[in-house]
């Protein structure tokens, strides 16, 4: 690693560096690598820092568990250098098969040499070089559930979650599908593009991406980079999962109509109503945090969208001068358990983190229905897969507001969800979504 504060000078030293830090604090893994990657100069470096970076992120309960085994040591007694060093180096050994063996040992001992810690350099190395002895095999728990949590690198609390709510082979099937890089998901912006002459310009930029086979206007890249795209710069198409517009596509805005995006922030859904909506009509879109709303502005400017109106509200607490709204959207804050290949940070989580959402999502839900005018739509989503957040949350709102019926999705789910269903759960192993609830919801009575 590069003496303190003195920028990364290689891929392995980036990816050093933000394991190191990852290790120390709780920094949002995407915002941390971009930091350390704009300091590389090339395209090539960047790329391998951020597959190591991540794979490291996403592999950490086992890299912690093979540490274990060939140490004696627990990794959290290790100092965070040193366990980087190790955790850098067999990961490289056990799933970067083309770094040559050596290569992977010897820089791993170079990172913590630079990093003051070359009294440890013998033990990385000697841990490391076990682990080749040993051709690279250790042996798993004996319980299932330990066993599985090795082998996926999923902690044994949210195994346990997805066991009760949706079975153990699910539970296994979804462990196994957070590994490994996410597809790129793109939403075209249809105020400015088609997505069959964005896709041919995309291609032109080296990014192949093809229209999503249920969801309009989406498009799916198995691999690339958005970075310096013009097509995502100017505004034509932005990245956004195909789950995460079809909560779009579940309030199902008409235009002219006026909705309300009660967590908006960073702004995707609402650039997808407003596109549902040929930007006629109005948009108030709510974040609780100023800096947040900005991003929302600056994204409907970028896309030259001007029916969304930004600004910071609490989405818990009810503003009479708001009025009523046609269609309202509560994407609530939630525990990410649907995202853990693309946060694997949330692995990190505890479930005394999280034991206090359902209060919050329900407060927001309760709120968000006063705001629904007669004969209006509700939509509630999350980006979790736990059905204490999702559905569990859909039938206690329904027994506590009975001015409130089942409402069936629109037409765009009939591939998803059975006919005249209200609720819809979305997974990596159907489809290859991002793990989402979506419950849509209609206020009784007429204006």
């Amino acid at each position: 690693m590069a003496p303190r504060n003195e920028s990364p000078r290689t891929p392995r030293e980036a990816a050093f560096a933000g394991v190191c830090r990852m290790l120390k604090d709780k920094s949002y893994s995407n915002l941390l690598l971009d930091s350390l990657l704009r300091q590389l100069p090339d395209k090539r470096g960047r790329a391998f820092a951020a597959s190591l970076f991540y794979g490291v992120l996403e592999r950490e309960i086992t890299l912690r568990y093979y540490i274990r085994y060939l140490s004696g040591r627990p990794a959290s007694r290790l100092d965070p250098e040193v366990a980087a060093a190790l955790e850098i180096g067999l990961y490289q050994l056990r799933w970067m098969d083309a770094v040559p063996g050596a290569a992977a040992v010897s820089e791993s001992v170079e990172l913590v040499k630079h990093s003051y810690k070359k009294s440890a350099a013998g033990f990385v190395n000697g841990v490391l070089r076990r682990f080749i002895r040993e051709e690279k095999r250790v042996p798993l728990p004996e319980d299932p559930l330990a066993r599985a949590s090795v082998e996926y690198a999923m902690p044994e609390w949210i195994l346990s979650l997805w066991q009760r709510d949706y079975g153990a082979e699910t539970a296994l099937k979804l462990a196994e599908s957070c590994l490994g890089r996410p597809p790129l998901q793109l939403r075209v912006n249809t105020l400015r593009a088609r997505a069959d002459t964005l896709s041919a310009e995309l291609k032109t930029e080296g990014l192949y991406a093809f229209p999503h086979p249920l969801v309009p206007d989406a498009l799916t890249a198995k691999a690339g980079s958005v970075s310096g795209v013009p097509a995502v710069m100017e505004g034509r198409c932005y990245v956004q999962d195909a789950a995460s517009q079809l909560a779009a596509w579940a309030v199902e805005p008409a235009p002219g109509e006026t909705v309300f995006d009660l967590c908006a922030a960073p702004g995707g859904k609402s650039f997808t109503m407003a596109q549902l909506m040929e930007d006629r009509g109005k948009i108030f879109a709510f974040d609780l945090h100023e800096p947040r709303v900005r991003l929302i502005r600056e994204g409907a400017k970028r896309l030259g969208i001007t029916c969304i109106q930004a600004a910071a509200a609490d989405a818990r607490a009810y503003d009479p001068s708001l009025g009523l709204a046609d269609r309202v959207l509560c994407d609530v804050p939630c525990s990410g358990l649907g995202v853990i290949r693309r946060k694997p940070e949330i692995r990190r989580k505890t479930p005394e983190e999280i034991a206090g959402l359902p209060e919050i999502q329900g407060r927001i839900l309760d709120n968000a229905a006063r705001y629904v005018r007669p004969g209006g739509v509700l939509v509630y989503s999350t980006c979790s897969l736990n059905q204490d957040e999702n559905g569990r949350m859909a039938e206690r709102f329904l027994k506590n507001h009975p001015d409130f019926a089942p409402d069936p999705l629109p037409p765009v789910f009939e591939k998803l969800a059975p006919a005249g269903h209200n609720t819809v759960t979305l997974m990596p192993v159907e489809g290859d979504f991002d793990g989402f609830y979506i419950a849509r919801f209609m206020k009784k009575g007429c204006e």
